[in-house]
């Protein structure tokens, strides 16, 4: 009987797999290199998604270089970073908060033209805050606010590969 029950984990472990490859299931993966070798950021290079933008573009093996080099230019042109309260304690206390971070960007081809208007990207999270333990609460936010970062930066990069992505007639 035990000689039995691996035998039956593994066929449906083995039917599982075959029926997720049969329905054309894909991980989301990004071949911009193979229509973008190189990129420039402009603008509000200092905007807190720059690091993860520029991070994310460099792991995928697009060369960032100067703006009158590349074949596309990110401009950054604004931002908006807020914290507010959600819902309080019967003591009018903040229990809850809600992080808000937005970028407006703007895509160009290597003649300046834009090829993506002006598009506002944003992201929220929520977090709760624990009176008991201020600097876990603290750690908490400072780790949402990267995932929002990151978010927003992969959003980018989907318009990006959306727009570089060569048209199949």
């Amino acid at each position: 009987m035990l000689l039995v029950k691996p035998t039956a984990q593994l066929l449906c472990l083995l039917v599982a797999v075959t029926s997720l490859a049969g329905c054309g299931f894909q991980l989301r993966s990004y071949n911009l290199t193979a229509s973008l070798e190189s990129y420039a950021l402009t603008g509000l290079t200092r905007a807190q998604v720059a690091a993860p933008l520029r991070r994310t573009l460099t792991q995928i093996g697009v060369n960032e270089v100067e703006a009158e080099a590349a074949d596309l230019v990110i401009e950054l042109l604004d931002q908006r970073n807020d914290r507010r309260s959600i819902s309080t304690a019967g003591n009018a206390r903040a229990e809850e908060y809600e992080l808000d971070y937005a970028v407006e960007y703007q895509l160009l081809d290597s003649s300046g033209q834009v090829i993506a208007a002006p598009t506002w990207v944003q992201r929220q999270r929520v977090y709760r805050i624990d009176r008991g333990n201020i600097v876990g609460s603290s750690e908490e936010q400072a780790i949402l606010t990267r995932e929002l970062m990151q978010d927003v930066a992969g959003q980018i990069v989907r318009a990006i590969d959306l727009v570089t992505r060569p048209q199949t007639p």
